[in-house]
């Protein structure tokens, strides 16, 4: 869907775009790496830093492709299944990759303050099928934005100019309009470059005071 907005002269921001994430829901990856290692029968081959390094390398993970649509969630499991030699039924695979996600109700309660402005919120998130699946059951919030942009239907991930181009195939909107939030300075930095405003976020406090600072 194309949205539209009505004109807000006083306003400098007719769109907020909000990585999901370390932003909206804060969560870390170590775990997983850990536990997958706890299932290994390699031999000492992988450690939990080597399966850590190696799922999610930035430029050269492997979770890369699957993130960018490239294999299915089924074909992302086989593959690190016998990449890392694992006795992991495919249930229970699942339950270790998702289960690494929780509220910031300070966030959420900043979304809801937009929304209830009248202003319209996108999601944009480097994310794969299986984590977004699990998020839209256990996390309401995810519900209240207006659209999402994620890499794994978009094709291709953060700071790929192709995913920050479809915020503008979904909504006619400058980008010198468009608040891009992210906890990743490189992915901020490329928002920037196409055009857009860009905010580091750091924790809740700051990103409220932000906000007020705009007067929204």
């Amino acid at each position: 869907m194309l949205f539209s907005i009505p004109q807000r002269s006083l306003f400098m921001i007719d769109l907020f775009v909000f990585d999901l994430g370390n932003v909206i829901l804060p969560f870390d990856h170590r775990p997983i790496a850990t536990k997958l290692h706890e299932r290994s029968s390699s031999n000492g081959l992988w450690t939990p830093k080597k399966i850590f390094d190696d799922l999610f390398d930035f430029a050269n993970g492997i979770i890369n492709r699957y993130e960018e649509g490239c294999s299915s969630s089924l074909e992302f499991y086989l593959e690190i299944r016998n990449r890392y030699h694992l006795d992991l039924p495919y249930e229970e695979f699942k339950e270790i990759w998702n289960n690494i996600f929780r509220d910031s109700p300070e966030v959420n309660e900043l979304i809801l303050y937009l929304k209830a402005k009248g202003y319209p919120v996108f999601i944009l998130s480097n994310t794969n099928e299986l984590h977004f699946s699990h998020i839209l059951e256990r996390f309401p919030i995810v519900h209240a934005v207006d659209d999402w942009i994620l890499s794994f239907e978009v094709g291709a991930k953060k700071p790929d100019r192709r995913i920050y181009d479809a915020i503008f195939e979904k909504m006619d909107v400058e980008g010198e309009k468009v608040l891009f939030i992210d906890d990743m300075e490189h992915n901020v930095a490329a928002a920037r470059s196409l055009g857009m405003q860009g905010l580091l976020y750091t924790d809740p406090e700051d990103l409220w005071e932000a906000v007020r600072k705009m007067n929204v």
